[in-house]
């Protein structure tokens, strides 16, 4: 119950820097890079970078993608190809000529932070004439989603998500007010990168 009531209460907005460039087709490859190759994810355990990596590929498989995989679990194929160096254009572009995987999905962590999980204002400190401020209790978390076309190396799609949960109150009987938040970090971004990826998709539809 209260692990529902958590993700009810996280809300996520989506910016858009590039408005997606390409018709992106269900039948497109789409190739997730790494997690664990961005420093800003270490924030995360490994448990919670795999389950991240896994909920974003069952998104696009919801939506009826039907070549989405993780960058690392092709490694046979990519050393077969030559593909070592994504940074190198020719290598690059041999992602979608020779696998056939025509973009890679990246992602990065912004900003975040954590507020008290629990908090408690007695009826004095609520009823003063100067009013004690509420706890902080907001939990949020930023992400890019980036889009790259593997024959040019460009971005075409790219989406930043700011997901936030401020958590909720009580009053109780003697006046005093009590203060919960039960989301995590990892919870409320999970919550963004599922918004943000689905904005994604319907941005680059055709």
């Amino acid at each position: 119950m209260l692990l529902i009531s958590a993700t009810a209460c996280t809300s996520s907005k989506v910016f858009t820097t590039q408005f997606c460039k390409v018709c992106l087709s269900q039948e497109d490859g789409v190739l997730l890079l790494p997690l664990a190759w961005e420093t800003s994810f270490r924030l995360l355990s490994v448990a919670e970078q795999n389950q991240l990596e896994r909920q974003i590929l069952e998104k696009l498989r919801s939506r009826g993608f039907t070549k989405v995989e993780l960058y690392d679990r092709l490694d046979y194929e990519l050393l077969k190809a030559g593909i070592k160096d994504l940074n190198d254009p020719k290598q690059l572009s041999k992602i979608s000529s020779e696998l056939g995987y025509p973009y890679l999905l990246g992602l990065s962590m912004g900003p975040s932070r954590a507020g008290e999980s629990w908090a408690f204002l007695s009826p004095e400190e609520v009823n003063a004439s100067v009013p004690t401020p509420s706890p902080d209790m907001e939990v949020s978390a930023t992400v890019r989603i980036a889009l790259i076309e593997t024959d040019t190396g460009q971005i075409v799609s790219d989406k930043t998500v700011v997901s936030s949960n401020s958590g909720w109150s009580n009053t109780d009987e003697d006046g005093g007010e009590d203060y919960w938040n039960f989301a995590s970090i990892s919870g409320v971004l999970f919550h963004g990168v599922d918004k943000g990826t689905a904005a994604m998709v319907k941005d680059c539809g055709c």
